[in-house]
């Protein structure tokens, strides 16, 4: 019983192809035939961008933006959590801006000169002195707080009746 397709290899398959003259022959045949399908399907799918213009291609990975609509930007703003010989504060940097340091408790496995940053919905770790320490980490809950709260308008937490309490 031969194994499962899922199983067979391409040698198995050459194999079986060789051991008649036929195959052999007939695989020699489609070799050129399956070649220039794949080129006139490469040619063609670049024929679609030329005619389109080549003003209509992004800088974001090729997708196409309409007319006045600006560029998707990543944010600024870096968010940290740094551990000192005191313990562990988290700040935001944004270009040559520092925010004032919060005091947070410690990461247990983030060592002294050790900082997380907040990169998308993970952290990196980045160590100075052991660099194959800079790896990505789960994020303690104090850094995306900072990150939270940050980004949230400042009525955010007003009562829809602005304080008045009616």
């Amino acid at each position: 019983m031969p194994p499962p397709t899922s199983q067979r290899t391409l040698a198995g398959f050459l194999r079986t192809l060789s051991a008649s003259a036929s195959a052999t022959a007939t695989a020699t045949a489609l070799l050129p035939a399956l070649l220039s399908g794949v080129l006139s399907g490469v040619t063609a799918c670049q024929g679609d961008a030329a005619r389109e213009g080549a003003g209509a291609e992004a800088s974001d990975g090729g997708a196409a933006l309409p007319e006045g609509t600006p560029a998707p930007r990543r944010p600024t703003r870096h968010y940290h959590l740094r551990r000192t010989d005191d313990g562990c504060e988290v700040f935001w940097i944004d270009g040559d801006l520092v925010s004032a340091s919060q005091g947070v408790v410690c990461p247990p496995d983030l060592e002294v000169g050790e900082r997380l940053r907040l990169t998308g919905k993970t952290c990196f770790r980045e160590s100075a002195q052991t660099p194959a320490r800079a790896v990505p980490v789960v994020c303690p809950l104090s850094l995306t707080k900072l990150e939270t709260a940050d980004r949230a308008p400042p009525d955010a937490g007003a009562p829809p009746d602005g304080g008045s309490g009616k």
